[in-house]
């Protein structure tokens, strides 16, 4: 058993901000899948929205949030989030982060950051570092947690199960009120799992994205956190509202990265094969449309047509302000052969974030006692069914800062006593077939029938095919030693049925969530999902 004050799972910059707040008053353990800087954050090309100019104003970025959300964004928890963005920016600049600066400026100065634009946006609030902003934030929080004495970080360490009441026997008698006490976690190294007790948790384990064959996640984004919550009871609402990236570049080999909106933002134009644009006639922003609204004009253009990909047109752009904006785009982009000076870049939407998660909120708080969910992997309301671009850091900032500040964090914990984790045979390597099979035919079966536009004959297949999936997959992980790839399949196949069931519950389109069956917005059904 390795016992510490506060167990962080998940390592991006939710999970980070809230260990380096809590460090200060008691030990922190961070378990992370692979290593730390392997998580979602890192790879956040476009920036973080936040009012900072005197051009710009809360009540605007509020509304232009709750416009994105189609009506399920919940105005408090939006103000609440939009309010505390610059105090947020600023606290990432105090601990070393170096955003891009207006007119080149070297000196680090909030009031001169250079602000961009992006989809849905009425006004210039995104703060960014060049084309790798994720990895600046990365980058600052993960080495300031590594100086941090009560700090320790656990790699290659998979959270299997959180502790409840449902491992505790009976026999030591009846506990009120659903506690989480830590989680048991397996060493992908030796393939131990240990006990970690804790006296607050806090999943941040980040989105679902691997659930789906095309994605802009990592691999490690296989919806843990989720599925862990959801067996120990808390209720997960709204993910039906998968978002899907409308440009993510285009291989035939699958060798594929994403383009940031933010190319859009400064002047991209999304086209045809032939150079023509075509957006004007799905919305009035054009390419700066709603990423929904985007995605689903892109998918449209390909089925009628029977394009594979499309193209983001960057040649009108300034050659300067490309190299200098956008160099990692660059850099990808020419390991690939493509100048794009010179050459549009092929796209295809992909699957990108998840705008529902654990019920949650502002300040992380879930239904299980002791339990915080943050980023990603939470659903506080600030989203709605589709979130507005360079949101998600902003909320994860927000969110997991509110977390550390709740008092219970300081609220001594009587533990129960937890039994050891019990594996289960020896490992059927003739049965392997089960899991390694159905990994790729869950992401198959997503992508096909619960992707971007959908009909309920088709999540109604799905939802058979993926339940008869998990009892395969569940039935092997009770009879065998876990390995990481078990757990991950388990996982995916337990998102994937609640993603089928929340988007077979709402009839109606709505934000991301588009299904032909009920084409408009019906407020009948302006309500989160919930599923439990």
């Amino acid at each position: 058993m390795i016992e510490t004050d506060f167990l962080v799972i998940g390592s991006g910059v939710a999970g980070l901000v809230y260990a380096l707040e809590v460090a200060e008053i008691g030990k922190v353990a961070i378990v992370t899948k692979k290593g730390k800087n392997d998580c979602n954050t890192r790879y956040a090309q476009g920036g973080i929205a936040a009012v900072l100019s005197t051009l710009d104003s809360f009540k605007d970025h509020v509304e232009d949030s709750y416009k994105a959300s189609c009506g399920l964004g919940k105005f408090p928890v939006i103000e609440t989030i939009v309010s505390q963005g610059p105090e947020r920016i600023k606290y990432l600049m105090d601990i070393g982060a170096k955003f891009s600066q207006a007119d080149n400026e070297v000196t680090q100065n909030i009031e001169t950051l250079s602000l961009t634009k992006e989809g849905g946006h009425t006004r210039n609030r995104i703060v960014y570092s060049a084309d790798t902003t994720g990895e600046e934030v990365m980058k600052v929080l993960s080495e300031t947690a590594e100086k941090h004495p009560n700090i320790t970080f656990y790699e290659n360490h998979t959270a299997i199960d959180l502790i409840t009441q449902h491992h505790i026997s009976e026999e030591k008698g009846f506990i009120p009120h659903l506690t989480c006490w830590g989680a048991y976690v397996h060493n992908s190294g030796t393939g131990e799992v240990t006990v970690f007790r804790a006296r607050k948790t806090m999943l941040a384990t980040g989105g679902v994205g691997q659930v789906y064959e095309h994605s802009t996640n990592q691999s490690i984004a296989t919806g843990d956190g989720i599925a862990m919550a959801y067996l120990a009871g808390a209720r997960i609402v709204n993910m039906e509202f998968v978002q899907f990236h409308p440009t993510a570049f285009y291989s035939p080999e699958g060798d594929s990265f994403l383009v940031t909106e933010a190319l859009r933002g400064e002047g991209a134009v999304l086209t045809l094969p032939d150079g023509s644009s075509f957006m004007e006639k799905y919305h009035p922003q054009g390419s700066l449309a709603p990423r929904d609204i985007v995605s689903r004009a892109i998918d449209n253009e390909m089925k009628t047509k029977g394009y594979s990909h499309l193209f983001l047109d960057t040649t009108r752009m300034d050659k300067s302000v490309l190299k200098t904006h956008f160099p990692f785009i660059d850099k990808k982009c020419r390991e690939r052969g493509i100048d794009f000076t010179k050459e549009p870049i092929p796209i295809v939407p992909s699957a990108h974030y998840l705008c529902g998660g654990i019920l949650a909120t502002v300040d992380g708080v879930t239904d299980i006692g002791n339990l915080f969910a943050a980023g990603e992997v939470a659903c506080t309301g600030f989203h709605g069914a589709n979130r507005l671009a360079s949101n998600s850091i902003l909320e994860a900032l927000v969110v997991a800062h509110r977390a550390a500040l709740h008092p219970s964090n300081r609220e001594n914990v009587t533990y129960p006593e937890i039994p050891e984790w019990q594996n289960t045979g020896a490992f059927n390597e003739a049965e392997w077939v089960i899991i390694s099979h159905n990994h790729e035919i869950i992401k198959k079966i997503m992508q096909g029938y619960a992707g971007i536009v959908r009909s309920r004959r088709l999540l109604k297949f799905a939802n058979s095919r993926i339940n008869g999936i998990y009892e395969e997959v569940n039935k092997f992980y009770q009879n065998n030693p876990v390995k990481n790839e078990v757990i991950e399949t388990r996982n995916l196949a337990i998102v994937a049925n609640i993603i089928i069931r929340s988007a077979l519950s709402r009839k109606e389109s709505r934000g991301v969530h588009y299904v032909i069956d009920y084409p408009e917005i019906n407020d009948k059904y302006k309500r989160d999902t919930v599923i439990y």
